[in-house]
Parts: C-alpha cells; sequence; structure tokens
C-alpha cells in the first residue's frame, strides 16, 4: 500500500485540481474504475484518496525527514552498518526469509525494501542521535534522565539507616541483594517512564545531582512505603546508552523531528495532509 502510494506520488500520475475528498491533487483518469461489482464502484482517485488518508501525513514526513537525514548525516559507513543490524534483525523475525517477507509488502526484492524502508528509518534514527549527541545535556535536564537502583521499605526510619549505612556502591548493592523483589536496578529513566508519581516528581532534583551515591532523602512513595536511591553514571559518560534511551521516546522523537523540520522551513501546501500532520504532532508544522 505504501509503496503503491509513492508510485502514484513519485510516476507523474498526479495533477493539481480542487477535489471533493479536500486533497489539492489527483490522479491521471481519475473517474476510471479500478474495482466494480454488484451496487460496487472504486475509481483510481477513490483509491488514491484512501490512500492519502491512511499514509500521506505520516509518507510525506518521513519523506521529509530523510532528505534532511541526507544533509545532516553524512556517515555512510555507520549507515550500511546500521542498515546490516535491521536487516539480520527483520529476516530473523520472518524465520529467516527477507527476501520472502518483502515480497509480501509488495517490494520486489528484499534490496528494494531495505533501500525503501530500512534505509530511510536509520536515516532518520542517526538524524535523531546526532541531535541528541550535540545537546547531550539540555536533553537529560529537559527530560529528567537519572540512572538508579532502589530499594523500597515500609518504614521511614528503615529507609535512613540504609542511607546512613550505605557509604560506599558495595555496600548498597549488597543490601539491593538482601531485598530481593523490594529491591531493583531501574537502570536509565526519564520523565516519561513508568514510575510512581512521588518519585517521578524528584526526578527534576535527582537528575541534577552530579556525584554517585546513595541520595541523602527517603522519598516516601504514593502507597505510603519509603524509595531509598543510588544514583550512578551521574557523569554522563555512558553516552551511547543515554542517546539510545532517549532517541527511543516518543516525545523526543517528535521535538527533534519538528526542530530540524523548522529548521529546513518545512511547509505544506496541501491544507488537508497539513492539518494530519498537525495531528501527528504539534511540533511538526505552524
Amino acid at each position: 500500500m505504501k509503496k503503491l502510494m509513492m508510485l502514484l506520488l513519485c510516476g507523474g500520475l498526479l495533477v493539481a485540481c480542487s477535489s471533493d475528498s479536500g486533497y489539492s491533487v489527483k490522479v491521471s483518469k481519475s473517474d476510471d474504475a479500478m474495482i466494480t461489482g454488484s451496487e460496487l464502484k472504486m475509481t483510481k482517485q477513490d483509491y488514491f484518496n484512501q490512500l492519502l488518508d491512511q499514509y500521506g501525513a505520516q509518507q510525506v514526513l518521513s519523506e521529509a525527514l530523510t532528505t534532511i537525514a541526507d544533509k545532516e548525516v553524512t556517515d555512510q559507513e555507520e549507515i550500511n552498518k546500521l542498515v546490516a543490524e535491521r536487516e539480520k534483525t527483520y529476516a530473523k523475525n520472518a524465520n529467516g526469509d527477507l527476501e520472502k517477507y518483502a515480497k509480501s509488502l509488495g517490494y520486489d526484492s528484499k534490496e528494494e525494501y531495505s533501500q525503501e524502508v530500512l534505509v530511510p528509518d536509520v536515516k532518520q534514527e542517526l538524524l535523531r542521535n546526532k541531535y541528541i549527541k550535540e545537546n547531550l545535556e539540555k536533553m537529560i535536564k529537559d527530560y529528567q534522565v537519572v540512572s538508579f537502583k532502589k530499594i523500597v521499605v515500609t518504614k521511614e526510619s528503615e529507609a535512613l539507616t540504609i542511607i546512613k549505612e550505605s557509604t560506599s556502591a558495595e555496600i548498597f548493592d549488597k543490601k539491593l541483594k538482601d531485598a530481593g523483589t523490594n529491591g531493583e536496578d531501574a537502570g536509565i529513566v526519564t520523565k516519561n517512564s513508568t514510575l510512581d508519581d512521588n518519585l517521578k516528581s524528584q526526578l527534576s532534583q535527582l537528575s541534577a545531582v552530579n556525584k554517585d551515591g546513595v541520595y541523602s532523602e527517603a522519598i516516601k512513595l504514593s502507597d505510603d512505603s519509603y524509595a531509598v536511591l543510588y544514583l550512578y553514571n551521574t557523569d554522563h559518560k555512558n553516552t551511547d546508552e543515554l542517546i539510545n534511551k532517549l532517541t527511543s521516546d516518543g516525545d523526543v522523537q517528535k521535538e527533534i523531528e519538528g526542530i530540524y523540520l523548522k529548521k529546513y522551513n518545512f511547509k505544506v501546501n496541501d491544507s488537508k495532509i497539513k492539518d494530519a500532520i498537525k495531528k501527528l504532532s504539534s511540533e511538526y508544522i505552524e
């Protein structure tokens, strides 16, 4: 479906028009029937409009971002490496046969599928990664990024004892192990992570800490239990892990894509597609 729409868009089949569908484009021989039957008729234009309804906004956005990525992302070796990794992953998910999977989607070969689907996805990911890397500290502050281990206890006095006794990472890790299911390494979290509301409200302060160690306060959770946190990687030298966490966040993706679209003066002249893009995110277009 997506491929067919792009063939229509790019194959010289469109002319400017004013159509009842609200779109400002029309396929040639638009009234020719594609599907007929008893009390059933679908013209080429009907079909094209359905494709625009389903894929138009996302496809226009993807084409714009890929074009921007072509200008911003210049490391072809890195692109090739990530595409090869994606091909292996997709092949594994397709029972080892990427060729068959690609053809089931309407592509002539796995090479065509890779070029039209995987390459744009990789380029757009690297575009986001580029922005995050160049603005890492700002993104960490804006999205309240922090890495921590957590022990939950029922009483504040217990929490304060753990804080007092946890003078090293080794001591805290032992207590964490002893806590069993009441302890966990939460890894990297952001303001968009699923967390207890009271804990989430503390992320701004936690992400500003610049020294590893047990957090000095016991955090009362919404169920009246208490969390003791050990913060780590506060120097943010785990750059790759931070970038991977941020680039997978939907809000981060939309923000960065919006920044690049504005940088390159992205405009859409078809009002219906423009409105559909705005629904995807207000970051994309004014």
